[in-house]
């Protein structure tokens, strides 16, 4: 983006300028001492350089302009390698000559950049996001030096480039849930008919009337019915337990719950079925189903900037949304109380697919005992007696944890 305020201009003598400035001064001063024409003269010439490289150099700076963009349609997720590109222009009385940028990407960074051609010059620097959520570029410096090297000028460009950086997300090849069948954990077949027009074929008795195609009757006298696809694509609610429990939570552990959310929704999209994300934070943030590309980075926005500040738990949110969830719904659960129980067996009563991906919060804390770990896996084979199909997520693995032939085993349903 261009700056679109004034620059601010600095000048400061280099080395070689403060050496011609004492010179100078220290020239002038014997010259005053002992009268002699050919010592002011030096003195003067010394003071005519400054001012010349100051003209020079303003001049040479003056129509400088400053760019910070991302490179177009770049999604930025944490932990991965990402470039911002950068760019000078207007600058022709500077062409051959390197120019100091120097950015605040996180943090302040120095680039030189020879300007070229008609003045201008661009670079790719490289920058790694730790973290999800919306960082702020900038402001930036660009520092170029007169002809002369005695002054440094340094323009200021205020303008900043708001960049958000979504979650870290894996892939996830043995999810159980895919596009176009019937997926794992659902009782029968809870699809629901699409409205995709498949083919014509002969009235069966039971057969609905209002699908009777008119016109080929008329045409054939025979009646005959329209077929649409068997399954529409099933739907899912991706729910995320961001309940706040005592003080503050570990940052990993809840850096890798919104991390499997993400890994989850990606999938999904992948296989093209319908999803939308519920999040059990304090505003109840969530979205609305859908299988494209606005609706899936829609999520991933939200999922951005989450906090763990719920003041409800995760099976009692989710319960509440039953009438809204789809067909399935997958639960990205830190902790395990009845409440989650009981919605698990509540919702597979009313068919739904059910998927819980457990966080294993005791191994994200010092200490983990073998009782916690024994109380955890008692929790896990009670939502797989409730038909949920159940993997882990554990420290210091993470989500990574869920791909490949690192996957947990998955319940039975």
């Amino acid at each position: 983006m261009p700056d679109k305020g004034a620059s601010r201009l600095v000048v400061r003598p280099t080395a070689r300028g403060w050496q011609a400035i004492l010179i100078g001064v220290f020239i002038l001063v014997i010259a005053f001492l002992i009268g002699t024409t050919q010592f002011y003269q030096l003195g003067y010439a010394f003071a005519a350089a400054v001012v010349a490289a100051f003209l020079l150099g303003f001049a040479g700076s003056k129509g400088l302009r400053f760019y910070r963009s991302l490179p177009p349609e770049a999604r930025i997720f944490a932990g991965k390698r990402s470039t911002v590109d950068l760019k000078l222009s207007g600058g022709p009385r500077l062409v051959g000559s390197k120019v100091e940028v120097v950015d605040r990407l996180l943090e302040p960074r120095s680039f030189d950049m020879a300007l070229k051609g008609k003045g201008e010059a661009e670079t790719e620097a490289p920058v790694v996001f730790a973290r999800r959520g919306v960082y702020e570029l900038g402001p930036a410096e660009v520092r170029t030096v007169d002809p002369f090297g005695l002054l440094r000028f340094a323009r200021g460009f205020e303008e900043r480039t708001e960049v958000t950086v979504y979650p870290q997300v894996y892939p996830l090849p043995d999810f159980p849930l895919r596009g176009g069948s019937v997926d794992a954990g659902a009782r029968g077949v809870h699809g629901y008919r699409g409205d995709e027009f498949a083919h014509l074929r002969e009235y069966r008795i039971g057969d609905d009337r209002r699908h009777i195609h008119w016109k080929s009757v008329a045409r054939t006298g025979e009646l005959v019915v329209k077929e649409f696809a068997v399954q529409a694509p099933r739907r899912y609610t991706v729910a995320l337990d961001l309940y706040r429990r005592g003080l503050r939570a570990p940052e990993r552990e809840i850096e890798d719950a919104v991390s499997a959310t993400g890994s989850v929704l990606t999938h999904l999209s992948d296989e093209h079925l319908p999803s939308r994300l519920l999040c059990a934070d304090r505003r109840m943030s969530a979205t609305r189903f859908g299988s494209g590309g606005a609706s899936y980075w829609e999520a991933m926005g939200v999922l951005a900037t989450v906090r763990a500040d719920g003041d409800r738990e995760l099976g009692g949110v989710v319960w509440e949304e039953r009438e809204r969830l789809g067909e399935g719904v997958v639960l990205i659960s830190r902790a395990f109380g009845e409440e989650l129980f009981e919605s698990v067996q509540k919702l597979r009563g009313m068919g739904l697919s059910v998927v819980v991906v457990a966080v294993a919060s005791h191994t994200y804390r010092a200490g983990a005992s073998s009782e916690r770990e024994e109380k955890f896996l008692g929790n896990i084979g009670r939502l797989e007696a409730a038909g949920a199909l159940v993997s882990i997520v554990r420290h210091p693995e993470g989500v990574a944890g869920l791909s490949g032939t690192s996957l947990s085993s998955w319940g039975s349903g």
